[in-house]
């Protein structure tokens, strides 16, 4: 009867060639995505609880630091006393340049317990299978942390290097505009969304490899210092000795990233690229007015809950 018929057509879906079919990084088929909305649900839900809670988190941190300054800074009576930098080792950096390497120590970790987990034993078995779940992403699996994780993945040393010195060279002037607080809800947010992107950019494609790097997040940094600051030049890492104005380079990137994509090229997840790209350019026009409204309500919420608190 039709309780059969429906069977064999999950089943099929399962089982056979369909274009949502491939359920990786889970232990066990049965615990993919049951249908084609299932696929999609978890990936953009975590997408959106990512973005919402990272600027609500840092809006509060920002906040509660503020509080401790003296109340002529708060009240705009002095300026704000500028951090002229830490002290590291004896090397002095800036806020911007500290909380890049804050990033880079992050994606040197991640990357050191994927060569770790190539070598032999249970141990590195245990820490393999944990990476591929968590820090590879899949784009048929359903999987939601992956969004994340594989942001800070990288496939060998030198796909590593490059992004981290464009990291580098971005994140600072980023930092200085946003604060801390905000451009690290920001680069988090641009991660989960660029990845999101390239996941329906792959199913929307048919390719079912997985993906990795902060490449998607990156653009997105290199886009929003292109359109802030257009006067500037920008070198591309292998050309050091050919400068474009950031307007042009972006151009160039949109179009080679477009074209990747609609000739199905596979050396560069082409997807998040343009997604990164994308975002960068909603960001400027608009996005981040929306964002600051956004963290000044959670602010006003924050201290509302504070009140209430010590009311009881």
């Amino acid at each position: 009867g039709g309780g059969s018929r429906g069977g064999r057509r999950e089943r099929r879906w399962q089982h056979q060639g369909y274009r949502f079919r491939e359920y990786q990084a889970w232990d066990d088929p049965g615990q993919g995505p049951a249908s084609r909305l299932s696929l999609f649900w978890r990936p953009v839900a975590f997408t959106g609880a990512v973005v919402l809670s990272s600027y609500a988190l840092a809006s509060i941190v920002y906040s509660e630091r503020r509080k401790k300054e003296h109340w002529t800074v708060r009240m705009g009576l002095l300026p704000t006393a500028p951090v002229t930098g830490y002290d590291l080792w004896g090397w002095q950096v800036s806020t911007g340049q500290a909380v890049a390497l804050g990033l880079i120590t992050c994606n040197i970790g991640i990357h050191l317990l994927w060569v770790s987990s190539r070598a032999s034993g249970r141990a590195a078995a245990s820490i393999n299978r944990i990476l591929n779940r968590n820090f590879l992403h899949f784009p048929f699996s359903g999987r939601a942390f992956p969004l994340l994780g594989s942001t800070f993945s990288h496939v060998d040393w030198l796909h590593l290097g490059v992004n981290m010195v464009a990291l580098w060279s971005f994140a600072p002037l980023i930092v200085n505009i946003l604060g801390p607080e905000t451009f690290l809800a920001t680069y988090v947010s641009s991660g989960v969304l660029t990845s999101l992107g390239g996941m329906l950019i792959h199913v929307a494609m048919n390719v079912h490899s997985p993906s990795c790097g902060a490449s998607g997040a990156l653009l997105f940094l290199f886009s929003t210092s292109a359109l802030l600051f257009p006067a500037a030049k920008f070198s591309i890492i292998f050309f050091p000795f050919v400068s474009f104005t950031g307007p042009q380079l972006l151009l160039c990137a949109i179009g080679l990233d477009l074209a990747g994509v609609l000739m199905g090229w596979r050396m560069f997840h082409h997807g998040a690229h343009l997604a990164g790209s994308m975002l960068g350019i909603a960001f400027v026009n608009g996005g981040a007015k929306f964002i600051h409204a956004y963290q000044t309500w959670c602010i006003e919420q924050w201290k509302t809950v504070k009140r209430e608190l010590k009311g009881r």
